[in-house]
């Protein structure tokens, strides 16, 4: 999986959500998981999340709606796959969700909460539950309140995982808290609490109900360790009771486990909280605990068993509860039944478990649902481009294997989809009779079949123009394409005739990249025995295949005629075409002098000729359909290119493959990207490949 967390909190804050984020990314980490955290740059989160050897990007995230969250958040998606996304705060869970509307994109999106972040009402079910795939958070009690806001179907939209707590660390030393008290105090009896100091943490009442426990007993001690914005305000309550020799704030300690082993009791005051960590840990090292019943405690801890539950916000449960614990006479025992009862229940492992099992079933429930898509590929050009076509099929099928793939191609190239197992409907365009009226009806045809997505292979207005009026979720194509300003999403289209580009193959395959993956995909077509049955022969053959479209890009007559006379006499040579070349295969046949030389032009159909080029000893080819018949079905081929050139990137993919090209530089090569009627220059100079040539390179 590859997960990103984002935690918009301050810079300098640092809490039991932060704290479960960078445990959870870290064991995610360690299981083999592709882990990332998003945060504020020089934020305490940065910095604790780097220690701990995660990746962290810098993301600042000011409200709900921040541009400049969105499009740093944009930057990075747009260059990293992520399959989900657990945002912690609201406004986290929010900018992601936005994001992944406008790009139709397939990650999920989850909100943590350690605490209740969603409230009943208009403003939260409008502008949070449209934006999120569902809630992790750490308390059943949490859980049952929003499952009866009745905003979601099912019982798995809120998902419970407790929080895991780091096993005590037996060589730590305990904390001398003598070395804080004054002089002459022996035996102190130590009340920790731990957090920020905000009204949250309730710690006016633990003060105000400390006050005749400290008159009772002298010998008490509490020790408040944290900061925050209530700091002045609580130091100066302390003050006015004349509570300064017995209550003291130690603030941000990093040395937690050692005051913890140092203590005899650990205090929560907390007026609201999740699955308080601070009580996890302290239970981890062995102490009773006293603690307000706020959410998620009563799954944590037994009441009167591992410590008290007392009520928030009462200052007399406090007193009471510190009476009856600091007179008990065996504080001992309460310490080790919650560390036994914290360790068998409450482990990070266990967490870590927890949640990798919650994000697996929600990936492999998203590629289930992926899987029953619908796609359509267009391809509406020559048949060269709808054999380079398939490897987009190819693909789309092996990541969604339960999919429905259509593809559009025109009158004629059908039969090169025969057999393909993985093509569905194959839809025909007649660009001939009534193009534009057979535009409408495509359009309309597709509306009606809903697709997911429609990848438009095209560079051209007319399948643009279906594309744009098409309503499907994505709508993807090159952005030479005219009508790629109203495409979902728009990849850039590279060819150059100079240097080095990508095969049009990788070109093609770069529309769904966003969709499966980067690898490369062969060219497939699917000849069935039938079709081998049909062309087989009986003795060594080869294959050739004159004719081309365009003039420029066919290899001269007399340097067929020539290769076929030079070719072993005991071999069959089959000249290949269409049923528009076969007088000029039967004329090169005719002045050829080669004994046993056949005819199949416009005798076989796409996949029989596959087949038989399939087995030649070799086939010759120009830089036409041919060439990818090939490669469809990894046959051996010589290409010759006369005045196109490699690098608009249409070579044989084939194993035993070459392409063969004139040896003298010409400045008007290539002519032009599909050749021309005649030679501009009238020398056609790059059609002088000697024959010599060809057959030393077999």
């Amino acid at each position: 999986m590859r997960v990103l967390f984002i935690n918009s909190i301050g810079r300098n804050k640092w809490g039991g959500g932060e704290k479960w984020m960078v445990n959870a990314a870290k064991g995610l980490q360690e299981k083999g998981h592709t882990v990332t955290i998003a945060c504020f740059p020089e934020s305490e989160l940065q910095s604790r999340s780097r220690e701990a050897g995660i990746r962290v990007i810098p993301i600042r995230i000011y409200t709900d709606f921040s541009i400049g969250g969105y499009m740093a958040l944009k930057s990075y998606l747009k260059q990293n796959a992520v399959d989900l996304i657990i945002g912690c705060q609201n406004k986290d869970v929010r900018l992601a969700g936005l994001y992944k509307k406008r790009s139709k994109q397939n990650f999920i999106v989850l909100s943590r909460q350690g605490v209740e972040l969603l409230h009943n009402s208009i403003k939260y079910k409008y502008t949070f539950v449209p934006f999120c795939d569902g809630i992790i958070t750490n308390t059943q009690s949490i859980k049952s309140k929003y499952d009866d806001f009745g905003w979601w179907n099912g019982d798995e939209y809120v998902k419970v995982i407790h929080n895991g707590v780091e096993k005590a660390d037996e060589k730590v030393e305990g904390f001398d808290y003598r070395t804080l008290l004054p002089k002459g105090v022996e035996n102190p009896l130590i009340v920790l609490s731990t957090g920020r100091l905000t009204e949250q943490k309730g710690f006016k009442y633990l003060i105000i109900g400390a006050v005749d426990i400290i008159k009772a007993n002298k010998n008490i001690h509490f020790f408040i360790a944290g900061k925050g914005k209530c700091e002045a305000e609580l130091k100066a309550l302390v003050k006015q009771l004349g509570l300064s020799s017995n209550i003291h704030f130690t603030g941000f300690r990093s040395d937690v486990s050692a005051l913890l082993k140092g203590a005899d009791l650990f205090i929560l005051p907390s007026l609201y909280e999740g699955m308080p960590n601070s009580v996890m840990e302290a239970m981890a090292y062995g102490l009773p605990v006293i603690s307000t019943g706020v959410n998620g405690v009563r799954e944590l801890m037994i009441d009167k068993k591992h410590g008290l539950i007392i009520p928030s916000a009462d200052s007399e449960a406090i007193k009471s509860a510190l009476n009856e614990l600091t007179t008990h006479s065996n504080l001992s025992t309460m310490g080790f039944e919650g560390k036994k009862h914290v360790q068998a229940n409450f482990s990070i492992a266990k967490m870590i478990e927890n949640l990798e099992n919650c994000l697996l079933r929600k990936v492999r429930e998203r590629d289930e649902k992926l899987s029953r898509r619908k796609f359509l590929v267009m391809q509406t050009a020559f048949i060269g481009d709808v054999i380079l076509a398939t490897p987009v099929i190819e693909k789309l099928k092996h990541f969604y294997p339960d999919a429905q793939i259509d593809i559009l191609v025109r009158k004629g190239n059908q039969g090169i989809l025969t057999n393909n197992p993985h093509v569905g409907k194959v839809i025909i365009f007649n660009k001939e009779e009534g193009k534009y009226k057979n535009m409408m009806r495509l359009v309309k045809q597709f509306r009606a079949e809903k697709y997911d997505a429609i990848i438009n292979i095209q560079r051209y207005l007319t399948t643009g123009i279906i594309t744009a009026f098409s309503k499907a979720k994505q709508s993807v194509g090159f952005d030479k394409n005219p009508m790629s300003f109203a495409f979902t999403h728009k990849i850039r289209h590279v060819m150059e005739a100079k240097g080095s580009t990508d095969h049009e193959v990788k070109r093609n395959l770069s529309l769904i990249e966003h969709l499966s993956d980067n690898s490369f995909e062969m060219p497939k077509m699917y000849p069935s025995e039938r079709d081998f049955e049909k062309v087989k022969q009986d003795k060594v053959y080869y294959c050739i295949a004159p004719s081309s479209v365009w003039f420029t890009k066919q290899y001269p007559t007399e340097k067929w005629i020539e290769l076929m006379n030079k070719l072993p006499e005991d071999a069959r040579i089959l000249v290949l075409g269409g049923p528009g070349d076969i007088a000029e295969c039967q004329g090169i046949i005719d002045q050829s002098t080669h004994p046993d030389s056949v005819n199949a032009a416009g005798r076989l159909s796409f996949t029989e000729s596959a087949a038989l080029m399939k087995n030649a000893c070799m086939n010759f080819v120009n830089d036409s359909a041919p060439l990818h018949l090939c490669s469809a079905v990894n046959a051996p081929v010589r290409a010759l290119f006369c005045s196109t050139v490699p690098a608009y990137g249409y070579t044989p993919l084939s194993d035993n493959s070459k392409v063969l090209e004139t040896n003298e530089p010409l400045d008007c090569r290539p002519c032009g990207l599909h050749g021309k009627k005649a030679c501009p220059k009238g020398h056609f100079k790059c059609g002088d490949i000697p024959v010599s040539t060809v057959l030393n390179s077999i």
